[in-house]
């Protein structure tokens, strides 16, 4: 199995996992107009996430020369790297450096980050997932505003909602 078969594997193994067990991730999409789609990929740790976002996202997306996806790397790890070490800087941010790189690839990053952050963040993506839970959950939707509908996920709902997360794909 070459190296590239390997961390396909890899990616392939963090889709679907439990957000409660596995805490850290990211959600990418196709942002190509003929293919939309889209998956969860969760880590144990935030560091693990960050590492598979500089290497191995890079690794198995790029076909292009090794000298290519070597300099690929070495971008994401400075736009990882910059975030970590400027206390002022926001996962906003880090999303906008990450998909202004991945828009040559076809790709986007819509969110990246915690479970908890994702049951609480004030963000137009986060609170659009908390809705599409919430309409698949409870069965008289018309009752409830839309707001209501994207609040924050309340501790009772947590497994519930992470066992959407773990399923959802575009």
């Amino acid at each position: 199995m070459d190296k590239q078969e390997i961390v396909m594997n890899s990616l392939e193994e963090a889709q679907g996992r439990n957000p409660i067990e596995f805490q850290f991730g990211f959600f990418l999409e196709d942002d190509n107009d003929q293919s939309f789609g889209g998956s969860f990929f969760w880590y144990k740790t935030e560091s693990e996430m960050q590492q598979v976002l500089q290497n191995d996202l890079i690794e198995a997306l790029s076909d292009g020369e090794r000298q290519d996806i070597e300099t690929a790397k070495a971008e994401v790890a400075s736009l990882i790297e910059n975030f970590k070490s400027n206390t002022h800087n926001n996962k906003g941010s880090l999303l906008d450096g990450l998909n202004e790189f991945l828009t040559g690839l076809e790709l986007r990053l819509q969110f990246i980050g915690s479970f908890d952050e994702l049951c609480k963040n004030k963000d137009e993506w986060s609170k659009y997932l908390r809705e599409e839970f919430r309409e698949e959950l409870f069965e008289d939707i018309e009752r409830f505003s839309t707001k209501k509908l994207q609040n924050p996920i309340k501790q009772n709902e947590q497994e519930k909602f992470a066992q959407f997360v773990s399923e959802y794909l575009i």
